[in-house]
């Protein structure tokens, strides 16, 4: 008797480690697909107050003509979080001036996630440094802003 219900006690956590195993190796090949779906790479994610905000590009980094994203979830890569209003605006620093920022405004993608194409114009110094400031609408109807400091090589 001893030994059958040592024998259950094992088959159970197995079957335990099993289903966590199934569970998160499901979870790892959805968001996975999500990242490829996409077709676009994080440059930059950053936690502002109760959201996630991440900064996305087709080519993973910041370059003078591209297609950027921004994505806002409620936990980190987790369900997407509804706001409105999103603009981004790009302003170069050289040495200890900004630049006047470059505002796009970015149209609704998906939930959570607006895009819009981007220009940043000619480079004379290289690297280019950029403030980076999102700016959105939360649900309480706040303006919001979310700044990362990015360099274009």
């Amino acid at each position: 008797m001893w030994i059958k219900s040592n024998w259950k006690v094992a088959s159970s956590r197995s079957s335990l480690l099993l289903r966590i195993c199934l569970i998160l190796s499901l979870a790892l090949v959805f968001g996975m697909a999500a990242q490829i779906c996409a077709g676009q790479t994080t440059i930059a994610s950053k936690r502002n107050h109760d959201l996630y905000i991440s900064l996305l590009s087709q080519s993973g980094k910041l370059v003078e003509k591209d297609e950027y994203c921004v994505l806002f979830s409620k936990t980190n890569g987790g369900e997407p979080a509804q706001v409105e209003g999103v603009f981004v605006d790009f302003a170069k620093q050289v040495g200890k001036i900004t630049g006047v920022p470059r505002k796009v405004s970015l149209s609704p993608d998906n939930l959570g996630r607006y895009c819009g194409k981007v220009d940043l114009g000619n480079h004379y110094n290289q690297p280019a440094l950029y403030y980076v400031v999102v700016r959105y609408t939360d649900t309480l109807s706040k303006r919001r802003k979310c700044r990362f400091f990015l360099t274009v090589k």
